[in-house]
């Protein structure tokens, strides 16, 4: 396996551009919003307030406040992001002391293959079948919810450990939690989070096709994301001819621009791109043919009243 090129092959330099391109957007609308406040003050400079400030004097003084707040949040942001490494720690359960300790197996396997950091693997209670990566600096942390434990497959759980792990791979975490701040701010924050959800997509379909050039095998890939996005039982339903339709369904103008106000792409995109990639040449069955043998493990495992 020839690792780097694996890495170069799935990343694109252009998921980057985008990156920055939204940050310069977002930095642009915060200058363009205080200089036609600074505008505006001039034109009030001759007025006085109450408390005996000229407009102008209050401008600026309302914009070092909101410098300030501005940075003492970003700094209160990342040691929240810290604490909650250590909530997770405290109140979710480590896999290596789970009956799903192969799990940090198979992730600290895919880290030294990737020549990147192992990482902390977590199991939260949440029926929800979902997993999410987080962290600026090491140790990083993966969270699986226990929903996704209980009813995806094993080669199905291997898919997203390692989706999860190019997001950390490729600094994804990292830049996502730095651009937070624009998120967060009043006013502005929904404008921005539009705008930097252009690159959170393409984050995704980067982490795809990671998962997809390491595990060599398209209908793993697509089998874990149909698991995740419409359940196990569901899935089976999800054939080829139900994908095509519904990719016919989402593709009018009005759909794509739909998509724009979401954090990730649409599933059917997600297969389509997968389908299409020439990454591997994948033999294996497709989805609706998958392993049932795959479906029998630990089933009787308890996990609260998600039982």
């Amino acid at each position: 396996m020839n690792v780097p090129q694996i890495v170069k092959d799935a990343n694109k330099k252009s998921d980057y551009i985008v990156f920055w391109l939204s940050v310069i957007i977002c930095i642009t609308i915060i200058i363009a919003t205080v200089s036609l406040g600074f505008i505006a003050a001039l034109y009030a400079a001759h007025e006085i307030d109450e408390n005996g400030f000229s407009q102008f004097e209050s401008f600026f003084t309302q914009n070092i406040i909101f410098l300030l707040t501005g940075i003492a949040g970003f700094m209160l942001l990342l040691v929240s992001i810290r604490i909650m490494r250590q909530t997770y720690l405290g109140n979710a359960l480590q896999v290596e002391y789970s009956d799903c300790v192969w799990l940090r197996n198979w992730s600290n396997k895919v880290a030294k293959d990737l020549e990147m950091p192992e990482v902390e693997i977590m199991v939260t209670q949440d029926p929800v079948m979902n997993a999410f990566a987080f962290g600026f600096m090491k140790p990083y942390t993966i969270v699986l919810n226990s929903g996704l434990i209980r009813y995806a497959a094993d080669d199905e759980l291997k898919a997203i450990i390692v989706h999860e792990m190019a997001h950390i791979k490729y600094g994804h975490t990292k830049m996502g939690t730095y651009s937070s701040i624009f998120r967060f701010m009043p006013g502005l924050g929904s404008v921005f989070s539009w705008i930097l959800d252009f690159w959170g997509r393409r984050s995704e379909f980067t982490a795809d096709r990671l998962a997809l050039a390491y595990l060599k095998s398209k209908e793993q890939v697509k089998r874990a994301l149909v698991c995740v996005h419409i359940g196990p039982d569901m899935a089976k339903s999800f054939n080829d001819l139900a994908q095509q339709w519904q990719v016919y369904k989402t593709d009018s103008s009005f759909n794509r621009f739909s998509q724009t106000f979401s954090s990730h792409p649409f599933l059917v995109r997600r297969l389509q791109r997968i389908d299409s990639s020439n990454l591997i040449n994948d033999t294996l069955p497709k989805i609706s043919e998958s392993n049932d043998k795959n479906n029998t493990k630990i089933k009787d495992v308890k996990y609260g009243s998600d039982s």
